[in-house]
């Protein structure tokens, strides 16, 4: 099997289900939270920020790319694309030259759609 080698188990950050977070997050390449934080979020260019099914974020993300399985309530600013999955649920204003969402995803709230550069 054949791996990207930019993408590797030690630059995946992982917040497992459980894990209960309060405060400001940042962080460079991939993570995933399986878990709830409150606060705001912060990933660096080129990161991706995966909000797996069991996730619950309260607060102000800002991310290149975000995925959304899970619940997110609070303002979402993303310089790439954000991608609502069936299971996701915004409640919140969403700020990205790009979204798509599946069947089933929920939103509510404002979308703003810039022109990408």
């Amino acid at each position: 099997m054949k791996t990207n080698p930019a993408i590797t188990e030690s630059t995946i950050n992982i917040i497992s289900e459980g894990t209960h977070l309060q405060g400001k997050l940042t962080f460079d390449q991939v993570s995933r939270i399986h878990g709830t934080l409150t606060g705001e979020i912060n990933a660096n260019e080129g990161s991706t920020l995966i909000l797996a099914e069991t996730s619950v974020v309260e607060g102000i993300i800002h991310a290149e790319t975000l995925i959304v399985e899970g619940y997110v309530q609070g303002d979402i600013h993303a310089t790439k694309k954000v991608f609502v999955s069936g299971t996701g649920r915004v409640i919140g204003n969403i700020q990205t030259p790009s979204l798509s969402m599946d069947f089933g995803a929920y939103f509510d709230g404002q979308c703003s759609m810039p022109e990408q550069r």
